[in-house]
């Protein structure tokens, strides 16, 4: 039969009808093109699945209702293509281009989607249920009423995008970037919600929600059980969005942290800054939310905390350093005079009449201060302890 031939290709060129009854004949058949170029085909119903078409060009190219599923597409060129209702589920789509292409009504479901572009993409009904998106800049995008169930959306710029009655249940947000995100009358039930960052202007009004974890994993259920009553979870978040969160990964330097906190306080006379709490993560994070007013630009005093906790750390190192340098020398001064005591003890003896200020003078066994040569501890026989 003529879609017997070895070269795909051939086959590809006799129409879609030949292709896809070659395919129903020959479903263990791997399809091997050779023409990288697929501009401005009519394809519309191709079965593509399972074919590796890596780097192929789609521009101007009818897709509509192509079977891509199980696709490798990886850096495929789909600009100003007619993709409606395409299946492209489970498919690798890494760094594909669909600026302005036509995308109402496409599967997305559980495929790769890293590093992809939807500039200008019309993307009314299309299905994103369990997509991985890597890298994938969503900012702007009119992404209102479409399925985001189960997707990955974790450290993703969602700034400015619209979620206007999307479904977001079970989705990941981990670190995403939603600051003036519109997410009104959105489903987040059983999303992650994971240091996701937000502002004054992030929309939640109507959003239906159940519950939400606050670590990855379905961790730190809230509420712990039940559900959330209407309107409740907008009303937890929109009080949240008056903190300010400091991240500590290497421990903090108390002393440096008060002075760039006082220094803050005072530079913004008039805005009320409180730490309102301090939570040590399991990875060793420490956390501590500072509650400031919700219109604050939390920007700028989150950059002047850090620059002013940088300088007094640096600053105090210097001074712990060199505190440290002075008693590592008179400690081995002593162990000096200690070795000479062994030799000639007389002439120690000597040494401290003639040098009272070192160590307090000529030392009592029963009479200790301490404090004397740089230490906290005070211990006097007969004496009270100071408080």
């Amino acid at each position: 039969m003529v879609y017997k031939e070895d070269n795909h290709s051939v086959i590809l060129q006799q129409g879609v009808e030949i292709w896809n009854q070659w395919r129903i004949s020959d479903p263990d058949t791997i399809p091997q093109l050779s023409n990288d170029n697929l501009s401005q085909l009519n394809l519309s119903n191709i079965n593509f699945s399972k074919c590796d078409l890596t780097n192929f060009y789609f521009k101007h190219t009818n897709l509509s209702g192509a079977n891509l599923s199980n696709t490798i597409l990886i850096k495929a060129d789909f600009t100003y293509s007619n993709l409606t209702n395409t299946n492209f589920s489970n498919a690798n789509l890494s760094y594909a281009n669909f600026t302005n292409a036509e995308l109402n009504g496409t599967n997305f479901n559980n495929a790769h989607l890293s590093h992809i572009q939807l500039y200008f993409a019309k993307l009314d009904g299309a299905k994103f249920c369990g997509a991985n998106f890597i890298e994938t800049d969503f900012r702007g995008l009119e992404l209102s009423g479409l399925d985001f169930s189960n997707a990955n959306l974790s450290d993703l710029n969602l700034t400015g995008t619209k979620f206007i009655w999307a479904n977001l249940s079970g989705a990941n947000l981990v670190r995403t970037k939603a600051l003036g995100t519109n997410f009104t009358a959105s489903t987040f039930t059983g999303a992650c919600i994971e240091d996701w960052h937000t502002n004054s202007f992030t929309k939640l009004d109507d959003v239906i929600c159940d519950y939400v974890y606050l670590q990855q994993g379905q961790q730190e259920r809230r509420p712990l059980s039940g559900k959330f009553v209407p309107g409740e979870f907008t009303k937890i978040f929109q009080k949240s969005l008056e903190t300010l969160d400091l991240i500590f990964r290497n421990g903090v330097n108390w002393g440096a942290f008060a002075y760039s906190f006082n220094k803050l306080v005072l530079e913004n006379q008039g805005t009320q800054l409180d730490v309102q709490s301090i939570e040590k993560k399991d990875d060793g994070v420490l956390l501590v939310r500072v509650k400031v007013p919700l219109d604050a630009n939390k920007k700028k005093i989150h950059g002047d905390f850090m620059q002013g906790y940088e300088f007094a750390q640096k600053a105090l190192e210097v001074q712990f350093k060199a505190r440290i340098e002075d008693k590592d020398k008179e400690i081995n001064r002593l162990f000096y005079l200690l070795n000479q005591a062994n030799d000639n003890p007389k002439k120690i003896s000597n040494y401290y009449q003639q040098n009272p200020q070192f160590a307090g003078g000529i030392v009592d066994a029963n009479t200790i201060h301490v404090q004397q040569i740089g230490g906290g501890i005070y211990n006097t026989d007969n004496q009270e302890h100071p408080n």
